[in-house]
């Protein structure tokens, strides 16, 4: 049986969309059989960063709705060939009919088949995404070091708890250690003590993160900086493997947890 991890934020601009981009493309590149799902109605942005615009034809809609099978809706990666994508539909109303108990049934034909499914969820919590976090078990959820972000994040956590979500991990995202210095963004530790959550990650800021993601690049493959080694260290988390947690990321976050 595979695991099935939710990603989330309770405000959009964390990077929740490239976290689940890039720590889906690595675990791949560790070998492991990725599904990644799109599960943000009517936005579906993720196959921008995945370079796949023009691929992606049927969405998890159709898959619960019975007129294709989950093989058939989700399209490889042109690139990493053990990476599969399932977009959502075009606009929330197609939606509408959808219940708990398809996306219950969706995600376990996901878990049976790829060792890791990734749900990219919508900022927010609407009752579609409520219910997939709530079938996937698992949470991750992303912040930045923002006291706005993790207020969000901290709601979030207590809003899944209440769904039966107990296995959640925080990623703090986009890290700046000057605005840490400087006072004006939460530290590692703060941001854990105001979730209330274990921490799975860390990411810096990294420009190659949004250049790559604009031109539809893959950061594991065009890029060598930090953000990369950020999300590769998650993916090894990801697999029960010890890593330390700034590993590889020399010079960056120094004092800052």
């Amino acid at each position: 049986m595979g695991h099935v991890i939710a990603v989330v934020s309770g405000k959009g601009g964390t990077g929740k969309t490239s976290f689940a981009v890039n720590v889906a493309v690595s675990l791949c590149a560790l070998g492991e059989r990725v599904l990644l799902i799109d599960a943000d109605a009517g936005l579906r942005s993720l196959d921008i960063p995945l370079g796949m615009t023009d691929s992606l034809l049927f969405t998890y809609a159709d898959v619960i709705a019975g007129s294709v099978s989950l093989k058939e809706a989700s399209v490889v990666h042109p690139i990493v060939r053990n990476l599969r994508v399932l977009t959502a539909p075009a606009t929330e109303a197609m939606c509408a009919t959808l219940t708990r108990a398809g996306i219950e049934s969706l995600v376990r034909r996901a878990r049976d088949h790829f060792a890791y499914t990734i749900i990219d969820c919508s900022a927010g919590l609407r009752e579609d995404i409520l219910c997939f976090a709530a079938a996937a078990g698992h949470a991750v959820i992303v912040s930045t070091g923002d006291q706005t972000a993790l207020r969000a994040a901290q709601k979030t956590s207590a809003l899944l708890r209440e769904l039966g979500v107990s296995d959640q991990r925080l990623v703090v995202n986009r890290v700046r250690e000057r605005l840490i210095d400087e006072g004006a963004s939460a530290t590692i530790d703060g941001a854990m003590d105001l979730t209330g959550l274990p921490l799975l990650g860390v990411v810096p800021e990294d420009r190659d993160v949004i250049v790559c993601a604009n031109r539809g690049k893959l950061l594991l493959l065009e890029s060598r900086g930090h953000a990369r080694r950020a999300f590769l260290n998650i993916a090894h988390r990801l697999r029960g493997e010890r890593v330390r947690l700034l590993y590889g990321i020399r010079g960056k976050l120094k004092g800052t947890y």
